[in-house]
């Protein structure tokens, strides 16, 4: 027996209030994340891959090592380096950044994250120009320590500019 047409058509709708819309969107935003990132933990999680990225990371960052890079010894190198100025910059645009996330968001953030590693690193460069002239380390980050590496540095630049004349 045939089926009679129906006579109406009845709708029906479900709504998502905002719950459940933004549970929606972070389950969406973790699924692409997670399908960017898979890739990317397999590559790593095998020997041959990690040396792979290594490789590329190395090859790629040599560009910015010395020339003579491969006939320097390790104490050569790490002054080449300065990780004391490194590890500075990193502390101040770590503070730099949180103080800049509480007045300004997210671009506060960015700003003070740059403006703070600036300061720690001419920090710490001014600190080593002071303990070259005499003044003990302990000592050299303070504000008089301070003056006396960059009234250090500043005579230094005006020498080079002198002896360029």
């Amino acid at each position: 027996m045939p089926k009679p047409k129906p006579d109406e058509v009845i709708r029906h709708e479900i709504v998502f209030g905002s719950t459940e819309r933004q549970i929606a969107k972070d389950l969406r935003s973790a699924l692409v994340v997670n399908k960017v990132i898979t890739p990317f933990t397999s590559l790593l999680s095998s020997t041959s891959g990690l040396l792979l990225v290594t490789g590329l990371g190395l090859a790629y960052l040599e560009q910015f090592l010395p020339e003579d890079w491969q006939y320097r010894t390790d104490e050569q190198l790490r002054d080449w380096f300065e990780t004391e100025n490194l590890a500075a910059g990193g502390v101040g645009s770590i503070l730099g950044g949180l103080i800049g996330a509480m007045f300004g968001g997210s671009p506060g953030a960015g700003l003070g994250a740059v403006f703070g590693g600036v300061t720690g690193s001419v920090t710490q460069e001014v600190a080593e120009e002071a303990q070259a002239g005499g003044v003990p380390a302990g000592f050299s980050y303070g504000s008089i320590g301070l003056l006396i590496g960059a009234a250090r540095l500043l005579k230094n630049v005006a020498d080079d500019l002198q002896n360029e004349n």
